[in-house]
């Protein structure tokens, strides 16, 4: 139980670092993009692309939100799952303590009576291919 939060928790911190390498280049990507616009211009309007990184940023916030509510959501369905696991092998326990298993003596009596009935029916069928073949020689 302990280890498969743990792994979410991981897989979790894993996603959340490659988010953040991709809002990183993404970021350096819009700059250089701003950067190649006003080359010619003696002055960058830093301020309009603070204004977009702050609005991009705010974007990536709401989005990493939605996905923290949702990892709550299933989390909650993870331990709701995991008590009805537990019910359902409690009752699975209960039910096979019910079971009347066979005594050994009677395990080996009812395999010799199979053994035996499968032997008869091969000998069975066997006699009606010998048969059969014999009756088909008649013909020929």
């Amino acid at each position: 139980m302990a280890k498969k939060k743990n792994v979410k928790e991981a897989n979790v911190t894993e996603e959340k670092v490659k988010k953040t390498k991709k809002v990183e280049e993404e970021i350096e990507e819009v700059e250089e993009e701003l950067e190649e616009e006003f080359e010619d211009e003696e002055e960058l309007d830093i301020d309009e692309s603070e204004e977009e990184l702050d609005e991009y940023d705010e974007d990536l916030d709401s989005e990493d939100e939605e996905e923290e509510k949702e990892e709550k959501k299933s989390s909650k369905k993870d331990k709701k799952e995991d008590k009805e696991d537990k019910k359902e092998k409690n009752t699975i326990g209960k039910e096979l303590k019910k079971v009347v298993w066979p005594k050994l003596k009677d395990v080996c009596k009812y395999f010799f009576a199979v053994v035996i009935f499968c032997i008869v029916l091969a000998l069975f069928f066997e006699g009606l291919d010998l048969l059969m073949a014999f009756v088909k020689g008649l013909f020929n």
